[in-house]
């Protein structure tokens, strides 16, 4: 009987074993989640086609991050010069990692991002440059972009957000909506100025 007890026991204990050292079904390593980059620094440089001279900054610099308790420091550096053309390229970077972002959503993930744009207040044609980074799904990324500025002076606002992950995403109307996802970038420069 105690032979019984003792062979029920090491079976038990043997099964219990090889229950808790069995291998994951997926290799042993969790699939880590694609999180959101943390930009620092965001720079819309609009350079005019005819004058490389006659360039516009729109730049935001959060040293901490978007969750960080400092406030972003917006600027506005240059006027759009009335009837010019100017092409836009984004530049973002992560400040406290030293990583240079925009190689990661230009590059590497260009198909988990997507740029929107609206523009208040400002007489400007906006369209995704033909140069721009086309995604697997036919849309443009919205990186480089062409600002076409008309010969109305005036000031007004411009709002760019950078999506990630977004379920749907449409290049039809040039500025781009979207569906889903989270921005990593949601900025609006306020007293952009056409002279």
């Amino acid at each position: 009987m105690k032979t019984t007890k003792f062979l029920l026991g090491a079976v038990l204990c043997f099964s219990l074993f090889l229950t808790s050292c069995s291998d994951d079904d997926d290799g042993g390593t969790p699939e880590q989640p694609n999180e959101e980059e943390v930009i620092t620094d965001v720079t819309l440089t609009l350079t005019n086609i005819t004058d490389t001279n006659d360039v516009v900054e729109l730049k935001s610099v959060d040293p901490d991050g978007e969750d960080g308790p400092t406030a972003p420091t917006i600027t506005i550096t240059g006027n759009f010069t009335a009837g010019a053309t100017y092409t836009g390229v984004m530049d973002l970077f992560n400040s406290i990692e030293m990583e240079d972002i925009t190689e990661e959503v230009t590059v590497t993930e260009p198909d988990e991002h997507f740029f929107t744009y609206a523009i208040s207040g400002l007489d400007i044609s906006f369209s995704r440059s033909a140069n721009d980074i086309v995604r697997m799904d036919g849309n443009k990324l919205g990186f480089e972009t062409t600002w076409v500025v008309a010969n109305n002076p005036g000031t007004g606002n411009i709002t760019v957000q950078l999506w990630h992950e977004s379920e749907t995403v449409d290049d039809s109307n040039e500025l781009g909506t979207q569906t889903g996802g989270e921005p990593d970038v949601d900025l609006t420069f306020t007293g952009v100025t056409i002279q």
